[in-house]
């Protein structure tokens, strides 16, 4: 047999293979991604907005694009080296929080100091107004999918209520972040850095006093069950979250499949992710409210707290600037400096 015709039957033999195969086998043999996250698939941003927009890519791109989901860290690692991963190839795609490596984050830890946003939306919306001006330099290696705030951060404990800035002090707290560390101690309070997934136990057993993490997360984390006082409204920062793609894995994608990524993800999206943090933050407390005891903090307080955050503040805009970033430009931007 000669080599042209060996040639023509093993491409016939692979086109007849490849028209036999279903539907759902051919989009993964032409693009698959691989998303990849600490979170469980049960949590809520994977099971009301990032399922959902898998869902629908197969659809949209004529079967040529999909995404497949690893939860709980199932390619390996721990949560702080998840966007590295991405980087790396590891994964195409994953969902974590800036926050968990700040150091390679330092324009992102600035959107973190307290009084930047009322709200998860409005935290969003000012990330995406500030997004290439500000801080699109610390994303060179990859492709911003979503990228959306938190609802705003509580105080969960399991013996001691925090009522006053004095009850602050000398508490252990899980901290999500270096930014969020530096708000603990200018408080009075140890950070103890930690990802999500490890404060039940932790809390359970003693290892830390307190956590400090949006509301949201109490449901997800089931903390409702260890923690017994939830502080609501202290001044506290909020958390950026992020899903990123490997840039080169996006630039190599066809025009109509990076066109497809491109109209359902960024602020539309983020916006969702939002919104979901933010519906959930109020489920949160009414199931709090159930059993345990809610704490607001009297205006007088909050003032309190608020002054205390001012000398960090200038310090963090102060050592941006040092370090030759545009700190005063995006946190005058969010109006904490004039």
């Amino acid at each position: 047999m000669s080599q042209s015709r060996r040639a023509f039957l093993s491409a016939t033999l692979a086109a007849g293979a490849a028209a036999g195969l279903p539907r759902d086998l051919m989009a993964q043999a032409a693009e698959e991604l691989k998303l990849a996250t600490f979170v469980p698939p049960t949590h809520i941003i994977v099971a009301r907005v990032l399922t959902p927009w898998a869902q629908e890519l197969p659809g949209k791109s004529g079967g040529k694009l999909s995404v497949r989901m690893f939860p709980s860290m199932q390619l390996g690692g721990t949560p702080p080296q998840l966007y590295r991963q991405m980087s790396q190839g590891i994964s195409d795609i994953c969902f974590t929080l800036p926050g968990y490596t700040s150091g390679d984050f330092p324009m992102m830890a600035l959107t973190e100091l307290p009084g930047t946003a009322t709200s998860a939306e409005d935290g969003t919306r000012k990330l995406w107004a500030n997004f290439d001006r500000f801080l699109a330099r610390e994303y060179q290696a990859a492709k911003v999918l979503m990228l959306w705030n938190s609802d705003t951060a509580s105080l969960m404990s399991k013996n001691k209520p925090i009522r006053t800035l004095e009850d602050m002090r000398g508490l252990k707290i899980r901290t999500p972040s270096a930014a969020q560390s530096a708000q603990l101690e200018a408080l009075g309070a140890t950070p103890i850095d930690m990802p999500a997934n490890q404060i039940y136990n932790n809390l359970d057993r003693g290892v830390v006093d307190a956590a400090m993490i949006p509301m949201s997360a109490a449901i997800d984390f089931k903390l409702i069950e260890v923690a017994r006082y939830f502080t609501l409204n202290a001044p506290l920062g909020r958390s950026p979250f992020l899903v990123a793609m490997n840039r080169n894995r996006y630039d190599k994608l066809p025009a109509d499949l990076k066109k497809v990524l491109d109209d359902t993800t960024g602020l539309s999206l983020s916006l969702k992710g939002a919104a979901t943090y933010d519906h959930q933050n109020h489920e949160a407390i009414d199931a709090a409210k159930k059993d345990r005891e809610t704490i607001l903090l009297s205006e007088a307080e909050r003032q309190r707290w608020i002054n205390a955050f001012k000398p960090l503040i200038q310090k963090k805009v102060e050592e941006g600037e040092k370090a030759g970033l545009p700190a005063k430009g995006l946190i005058g931007a969010y109006g904490l400096i004039s």
